[in-house]
């Protein structure tokens, strides 16, 4: 198998199966475009590789071991991640990214499911940083199921309503930013499973009306063209009726990924 990742200068790059042996078999530090491949591998017997490299010194290589270790099998690294961080002092909370954060939401993951992570998004107690943080192990390589589909529409949908005291304090920016990462997590789990051909139609429906909110709002071609991108791994229905949404209001990489969609399911701008 080869799997698109990133090297250590954040550039995209290729690697195979044959790849990561050699890099175990070499017994040098694992660099970044591995520690990565291991997590899309859905092979749990890179787990134990995984683990030392929660230590490493560059944060960015210790966090992709967090989250391929979640992608593995995160019940089973559950303890490794739990020593990490524990690891690390409080003060990190303070610190963006925060890995204490970002550990602390996968644990939380883990140990309570879909379910906790909304109880916890939505309560009034817990950190604001760990709340942001939740998104960060939707990723690639991530083996998405209906019930995280279901759990990124619900936190989209708290953070569109700005009337919420929390999402008062957070800056234009950072929203944007939010909602990106947000919608980037349907695009991959379109892109890379089938989960969101296979949904049940309630499902299907929160996606689209989520989306319908979003666009409600002056966002940017960034996130109408991923949106445009997601259209293409979903149902055919539903699918239709978001492209219809962004029909007359994409430009740039945004209307080249709206035509793209409409080649896909075989329609032109007119037959929506």
């Amino acid at each position: 198998m080869k799997y698109n990742v990133l090297n250590d200068n954040n550039a995209a790059t290729i690697v195979d199966d044959a790849d990561i042996e050699q890099s175990i078999q070499s017994g040098q530090p694992l660099p970044r475009a591995i520690v990565q491949a291991m997590g899309k591998t859905h092979n749990e017997k890179y787990l134990e590789y995984l683990y030392p490299v929660l230590y490493y010194e560059q944060r960015y290589i210790r966090l992709d071991a967090a989250q391929s270790i979640f992608n593995l099998n995160g019940m089973k690294g559950l303890e490794a991640l739990k020593e990490k961080d524990n690891s690390i002092d409080s003060s990190d909370f303070e610190k963006e990214p925060s890995e204490k954060a970002v550990l602390t939401a996968i644990i939380i993951r883990i140990e309570k499911g879909p379910s906790g992570i909304v109880q916890y998004f939505l309560s009034e107690e817990g950190r604001d940083i760990v709340k942001y943080s939740i998104l960060f192990y939707y990723s690639q390589g991530y083996d998405y199921k209906e019930e995280d589909i279901r759990l990124i529409s619900t936190i989209i949908r708290e953070f569109l309503n700005k009337d919420t005291k929390r999402i008062k304090k957070v800056s234009k920016s950072d929203w944007n930013e939010f909602v990106y990462f947000a919608l980037e997590s349907l695009w991959i789990a379109s892109e890379e499973t089938e989960v969101m051909r296979q949904m049940s139609e309630e499902a299907s429906v929160e996606v689209v009306e989520v989306i319908h909110e979003i666009l409600a709002y002056k966002v940017s071609n960034d996130i109408k063209e991923l949106i445009a991108l997601t259209t293409i791994g979903m149902q055919k229905l539903y699918g239709l009726e978001l492209l219809r949404s962004l029909k007359g209001k994409v430009g740039g990489d945004a209307k080249r990924a709206y035509k793209k969609a409409l080649q896909f399911w075989e329609v032109t701008e007119e037959q929506l």
